[in-house]
């Protein structure tokens, strides 16, 4: 018995084959987009904690240091308590996904409030310092972190309309198939 050898593919239709195998995939699992996002934004706050700790060693105003670990712990927990509010063959946890939310929104407030600290150490208060590039950059980073954790919010909150609009997304394989009418089964 000779065995077929199947044809091989050509490159367009394997780019193509491998995109739909991702569609399909993201298909079942939506919530990674959230994921992602999230765990960039934690990247480019993480990144730049170098940038955080000087300045809080320069400008000194106190609370500062409390501020950035809250930031810090809360972008960690957040995934991880949004990697819970998804389980395998279960019913979605909406108070992960609540708690995650409420972790992202003191992520912004502690943004919103390390960046004042930073104006006030080198504008407002008295015997002010001059802007260092520590304290320039950690200003840029507090602004870019709220606006990247915004967005994660938003990716959270919609995930139930852009999964209806992924999943109307045609995925199917196109095959040559035999339909077959009847089976007749009696015995002749």
């Amino acid at each position: 018995m000779e065995k077929q050898e199947k044809k091989p593919l050509k490159f367009g239709a394997k780019v193509k084959e491998f995109f739909r195998k991702r569609l399909v995939s993201l298909k079942v699992n939506t919530h990674i987009i959230p994921l992602i996002f999230m765990i960039v934004t934690m990247l480019v706050f993480n990144l730049s904690l170098t940038k955080f700790s000087n300045s809080t060693a320069v400008i000194n105003v106190p609370g500062m240091g409390f501020v950035t670990f809250i930031i810090v712990l809360c972008s960690y927990l957040s995934i991880i308590t949004y990697l819970s509010a998804y389980p395998r063959h279960q019913k979605t946890r909406l108070f992960s996904i609540i708690v995650t939310i409420v972790m992202l929104v003191a992520s912004i407030v502690c943004d919103a409030l390390y960046h004042y600290y930073i104006r006030y150490g080198t504008e407002i208060k008295e015997g002010a310092i001059e802007p260092t590039a520590f304290t320039i950059t950690a200003s840029n980073v507090c602004i870019v972190h709220i606006i990247l954790l915004s967005i994660s919010i938003l990716l959270i909150v919609t995930l139930p309309i852009y999964k209806k609009w992924l999943n109307k997304i045609n995925t199917k394989v196109e095959t040559d198939e035999i339909k077959i009418d009847k089976i007749d089964l009696s015995n002749e």
